[in-house]
């Protein structure tokens, strides 16, 4: 007797596709948590592991290591010409964009530079009535907002008043955004 060979009604998925249809999913799911983890947990450490050595491979080649300030920022007078200035840095900010639902978020960290002790005391003591500002600076804007060219310098310089509410008018206040990251 012959055997009758065996033909998959038409329209049928063939066998593994939807295994194949998981284990992609699953796939690209682990590797977007893989990354986020290693963008949120892992460089942070590592960046900071790397700052002491710097310093340490100043010294060891026969130089004296860069005096530091509280924040890793260069203690007074190191910015030449400029005069003595200080810096508050307000790391790892994430908001939701005004908009976006929850579904997408930005993540920066902004470091604040003054010109002189009193005004470093002053932002240092009110530092979580700092981030709050940016905070609500950066989430009231939408994301077509925040990817518009030249928002960093519009960014920096909005923070830059918001941080001349606090230290008071007449103190020199500079912005950096050392990370901007929109997912």
């Amino acid at each position: 007797m012959a055997e009758a060979a065996a033909v998959p009604a038409e329209g049928a998925a063939p066998e593994g596709g939807k295994k194949t249809g998981l284990i992609a999913a699953l796939t690209f799911g682990g590797a977007l948590l893989g990354g986020l983890a290693a963008s949120l947990v892992v460089a942070p450490k590592i960046i900071a592991r790397q700052q002491p050595a710097a310093a340490h491979a100043d010294s060891a080649a026969g130089g004296e290591p860069a005096a530091e300030g509280e924040h890793g920022a260069p203690a007074e007078g190191e910015h030449g010409g400029e005069g003595a200035k200080k810096f508050i840095e307000l790391s790892n900010i994430v908001v939701n964009p005004a908009g976006s639902q929850g579904s997408r978020f930005l993540m920066l960290s902004v470091a604040i530079s003054v010109g002189n002790e009193e005004a470093h005391k002053v932002l240092q003591d009110r530092e979580v009535e700092m981030r709050d500002k940016v905070t609500g600076l950066v989430e009231s804007m939408t994301l077509a907002q925040l990817t518009a060219p030249g928002v960093r310098d519009t960014l920096k310089a909005r923070i830059a008043v918001a941080a001349g509410t606090i230290v008071g008018p007449k103190v020199p206040v500079k912005v950096f955004l050392p990370q901007f990251v929109i997912q």
